[in-house]
């Protein structure tokens, strides 16, 4: 008898063992096949955050333009203006269709841009017309604003003016009165 109770015991230990054993085999291609499905759900999570996010800004923006005595100084000596160009841009969306839009070197949606020339200082107003409003429900959050002012090469191919970059959301732009304050490059090495 003992011989017969050890022999199913034995039985009884292969048969569970040998299940424990295909279920885990089985449980492998469960969780590979699971796999997809758990990126697909962090996509749509994401997608579903981004939709939660509100809707970009779309505003004009004044900005004041002055030049140290030296730069009018200088401009005026060389019979140059001065360029102020406003670019505007955003951070893709998850979206297959948003990261086609993608400029490589930014790594941003470009939504438009808007160049004026001056005469010297002087105020500047960049109104809204130039953003591309079909591209902005391809970007997550605020429209970028960036800045940049500097001679306008109509007199000479070099910059003749120091400048600080401007770079904020359109957002907490178009709250504010900009200032950009240039000066001469030898100014700044002073």
């Amino acid at each position: 008898m003992n011989k017969s109770l050890i022999a199913i015991s034995l039985l009884a230990i292969l048969a569970v063992t040998g299940c424990a054993r295909r279920e885990e085999a089985d449980a492998e291609p469960q969780a590979a096949t699971d796999a997809p499905a758990t990126e697909s759900s962090a996509e749509l999570e994401k997608i579903k955050a981004e939709s939660k996010v509100p809707k970009a800004t779309i505003a004009t923006v004044n900005v004041e333009i002055t030049l140290s005595s030296q730069a009018q100084a200088l401009l005026k000596a060389k019979g140059e203006k001065v360029a102020a160009v406003a670019t505007y841009s955003g951070d893709p969306s998850a979206s297959e269709q948003a990261q086609k839009m993608v400029d490589p070197q930014s790594g941003m949606i470009k939504l438009g841009e808007n160049k004026q020339t001056l005469d010297g200082a002087g105020s500047v107003v960049f109104q809204d017309d130039v953003i591309d409003k079909s591209r902005t429900n391809a970007i997550v959050g605020e429209v970028q604003l960036t800045i940049n002012v500097t001679s306008a090469k109509t007199a000479t191919s070099e910059n003749l003016l120091a400048c600080p970059f401007y770079w904020k959301t359109l957002a907490e732009a178009s709250k504010e009165n900009i200032k950009i304050a240039c000066t001469t490059f030898a100014e700044v090495k002073e």
